[in-house]
């Protein structure tokens, strides 16, 4: 069963169903952007296990003796079969606290198939006043056999802004770079070592911008982490963080692209068919990261296209 979204609010959709007794055991939440799907999915997980959500939710959450985690540990990043018979064996245990327990899967799409395996059972003969809610920006990564035991819950797409003055003046030096290309700026032979130097210039950036804002989002959420993490998960968790901002921040290039190309509609040229193949050639790019491609030569691979793209007359 699938809960759509339209225009309604995500939120209100969850509470009809909780309040209809007609949530599934098993909740798959995805959408493309990592920290709004586990943002949406703590406030499910507050609402189940009547959590004041005006308390620091997610430290309520970690702390909670009825609230389990599973998610991708070490370099690898990939979740074990061996994590995922311990998360099963906890919750098969009676709740300490009130009637019900949750499970959250994090980035489920990164089960391997011993672990995906082993998940089924529990899926199919879930625990008494269990809830799992598996999370990921890739649910055409799992295997069909763990989708089609879950209610689907896709979160819609909301336009991106950052308030980062540094990923903000990166989005408009990208921008300035585009208009060059389209204007033959500055002209003759210096076009081309001025657009390949100013691409290099801003794949550098790009990099300094995620570490900085990796670095101050794991500086507020270190602070809030159960004592007894360890170092793979810390790891794992600060390895999630600059994923996340990574997906954010090309979603931000997109949506500028598509503002920029909205601006350029008065020239002589339709700008339309370029858009349709930048957007093309950044979801390619964006793939390339989910083979473990660094980001600098994933945005380095991006930026060459749209130069060829937007060069093109």
């Amino acid at each position: 069963m699938t809960l759509a979204i339209a225009k309604q609010d995500p939120a209100e959709l969850i509470d009809r169903a909780i309040a209809d007794n007609r949530l599934a055991h098993a909740l798959l939440i995805h959408g493309q952007n990592l920290s709004q799907v586990e943002g949406f999915a703590y406030q499910l997980a507050g609402k189940l296990m009547q959590i004041d959500a005006s308390d620091d939710l997610e430290a309520s959450l970690i702390k909670h003796p009825d609230i389990f985690t599973i998610r991708p540990s070490k370099k690898s990043r990939i979740i074990s079969v061996d994590d995922m018979r311990e998360l099963i064996r906890n919750v098969q245990h009676s709740p300490q606290q009130g009637l019900r327990k949750v499970a959250f899967i994090f980035e489920v799409d990164r089960l391997n198939n011993n672990a995906a395996n082993a998940f089924l059972k529990t899926l199919e003969e879930p625990p008494l006043n269990t809830n799992l809610l598996l999370l990921t920006t890739r649910p055409h990564s799992l295997l069909a056999t763990i989708r089609s035991r879950c209610q689907l819950f896709r979160l819609p797409t909301s336009a991106l802004e950052f308030d980062d003055e540094q990923a903000l003046a990166w989005l408009e030096s990208y921008k300035e770079w585009l208009g060059d290309i389209v204007d033959g700026k500055p002209g003759g032979k210096q076009s081309v070592p001025h657009y390949v130097v100013g691409l290099y210039a801003l794949v550098e950036r790009f990099s300094n911008v995620v570490n900085e804002l990796t670095k101050t989002v794991w500086k507020e959420q270190s602070a809030h982490l159960p004592e007894d993490m360890d170092d793979n998960e810390r790891i794992a968790l600060e390895s999630r963080i600059s994923i996340s901002i990574r997906q954010d921040f090309l979603a931000a290039i997109e949506s500028t692209t598509e503002d920029f190309a909205r601006q350029i509609m008065d020239q002589a040229q339709d700008p339309s068919g370029k858009l349709v193949e930048s957007v093309k050639a950044l979801e390619s790019a964006n793939s390339l990261l989910r083979l473990n491609m660094k980001a600098e030569t994933m945005l380095e691979s991006y930026l060459l296209q749209a130069l060829r793209i937007w060069s093109a007359k």
